[in-house]
């Protein structure tokens, strides 16, 4: 492998575990870390650009093409994530692959949508869901520690949200919800063995627990092939 594709899949994971949300560093910068020249630093975001995972501005920088947090929600009343594992659950096999699992600062988008304070931490969470030994869903997660203690992969491997009910003691509100229609992105083709272009159901959630406290904000990518998505009126 040569070393500016070693580079583009280090920088492609860095993205994937969102190390990177909005900005790349500087080429210099990049040359640096990596320890070597800025030709192959070009080299590896060439690589990362036809994935349609970056793009260059030029006179600003390289941007990651990820989606920012929508300021605006719909609400209504359903918790899709166990919607989804209860109905599926029921006669088929579910596992949960955890790809990425940190804690870091919030970003300013995420301390407003989640009301916190600058130095509180958040977990950084990606799961992938497996259905009859297929991925069928690609899960990015983001939850404050205070709000949620004491989460490990045990837990990931798991659910969530079980925990927060039965360990935590914590009662569940509303979630307000965006359900839109999209192509795979290049995460999609990775983690769900979708081809380019084919549809995924794209969900973005923001969840409140009964005393209307913000604990999540995630965006799950579902294959249009497999599983289901259970929706309850509420």
């Amino acid at each position: 492998m040569s070393r500016y594709q070693e580079i583009a899949n280090d920088i492609e994971k860095d993205i994937i575990e969102k190390k990177y949300i909005q900005q790349l560093p500087e080429q210099f910068e990049l040359a640096e870390k990596y320890q070597t020249s800025r030709v192959t630093i070009v080299h590896a975001l060439k690589i990362l650009q036809n994935k349609k995972l970056i793009k260059t501005v030029k006179g600003h920088g390289t941007f990651v093409t990820n989606k920012s947090i929508p300021d605006i929600f719909l609400n209504s009343g359903v918790n899709e994530h166990e919607g989804f594992t209860r109905h599926i659950n029921s006669a088929f096999k579910l596992i949960s692959h955890v790809i990425a699992f940190n804690i870091r600062k919030p970003s300013v988008e995420e301390r407003k949508a989640l009301n916190l304070g600058k130095n509180d931490e958040v977990y950084d969470i990606i799961r992938q869901r497996i259905l009859n030994e297929k991925p069928a869903k690609l899960e990015y997660t983001i939850m404050p520690v205070k709000r949620v203690p004491g989460i490990t992969l045990e837990i990931l491997h798991k659910s969530v949200y079980s925990y927060i009910q039965n360990e935590l003691g914590l009662k569940l509100g509303k979630d307000d919800r965006i359900i839109t229609a999209e192509k795979s992105d290049a995460y999609d083709m990775k983690y769900l063995d979708c081809k380019q272009d084919d549809p995924v159901l794209c969900v973005q959630q923001k969840a409140y627990l009964e005393d209307g406290r913000p604990f999540e904000l995630s965006e799950s990518r579902n294959r249009y092939d497999r599983g289901a998505l259970t929706v309850n009126g509420g």
